[in-house]
């Protein structure tokens, strides 16, 4: 008769101990993200990481085996509580992964959230763009659209299944969703970055010109217009231009590695060979997996200078 009183006490004082541990974690994860935010990647990594073994520790209340009756030796292994900290912990040690162009790690974290969490638009996202990254693209387009399925107001979800269409080579897909994501969220600087990056592929210049305005407009911290123009200005051969835009890029945003590589390039092809090898080795000492990228842009942009 007893059985039921002593299984409310077990649960009340867990509870307590869950709501402590829980605010722990919370209060790693907020940390976490604010080294994140500050470009400290490693940092963050390790903090997000303390959040998470913290968050998921089985919480189970320790009770003296006499308190049980002979069937329930093991009852206090089976109350356990979960912690929706977990899952904000491991989205956000994705973010921290993805900025390190650590793909595969990025992705497995974010799987983790959306074990815990599987209503999160914001989970698929995120692992949709990782996938995009990562050339898995039917899974980044898969992701996307449970993302928009979830919410079909969420703007992000329709702008990352833009960059999954534009990355398999359906373009008109691709601006059909960034407008969309436009046309929910009119005031999202990146959306408009995207639009303008989609037009540049298409060597629509002055279409994307104005939208890397209009993003800069929107936020004047954001990186990626500069990286937007950057290319604009190297492929139309301004290579001093273009490594002003990339630095400018670095200055709002030094997590970056894609304007450090891209700068690289504009040095290379105006002769700076050894600024050009401090960009590279910069950028392949955090993400080794451009050496085969960097090497073969290196090879076409040596060739080019010797004509």
């Amino acid at each position: 008769m007893k059985r039921p009183v002593l299984i409310v006490a077990i649960l009340v004082l867990s509870t307590n101990i869950f709501s402590q541990v829980s605010r722990e974690a919370a209060e790693l994860t907020d940390k976490g993200v604010k080294h994140y935010e500050a470009g400290d990647l490693n940092r963050a990594l390790e903090i997000l990481t303390k959040a998470i073994e913290l968050s998921s520790r089985p919480k189970a209340v320790k009770v003296r085996p006499n308190e049980f009756t002979s069937g329930d030796a093991d009852l206090r292994d089976r109350i356990t509580f979960h912690d929706p900290v977990t899952a904000t912990a491991f989205l956000n040690r994705g973010h921290v992964q993805f900025a390190r162009a650590k793909m595969d790690l990025a992705i497995a974290d974010y799987s983790e959230a959306i074990r815990l969490k599987p209503g999160s638009a914001e989970a698929f996202a995120a692992r949709s763009l990782a996938y995009t990254l990562a050339r898995k693209v039917s899974q980044a387009i898969d992701d996307a659209q449970r993302s928009i399925k979830i919410d079909p107001s969420y703007a992000r979800g329709h702008l990352v299944l833009a960059m999954a269409f534009q990355e398999l080579g359906k373009s008109n897909d691709a601006l059909a969703s960034v407008n969309k994501a436009i046309d929910l969220d009119p005031e999202n600087a990146e959306s408009y970055f995207r639009r303008g990056d989609f037009h540049r592929l298409a060597l629509r210049y002055d279409e994307a010109m104005a939208d890397f305005d209009r993003a800069n407009a929107l936020d004047k911290n954001l990186a990626s217009p500069y990286i937007g123009r950057g290319a604009i200005r190297f492929e139309q051969g301004r290579y001093q231009e273009s490594v002003d835009n990339y630095s400018a890029a670095l200055k709002l945003d030094s997590r970056l590695l894609q304007p450090i590589r891209f700068r690289g390039y504009a040095y290379l092809a105006m002769g700076r060979d050894e600024d050009a090898d401090r960009d590279f080795s910069r950028v392949l000492s955090i993400a080794p997996m451009f050496r085969e990228e960097i090497e073969r842009a290196k090879a076409q942009i040596l060739g080019k200078r010797k004509l």
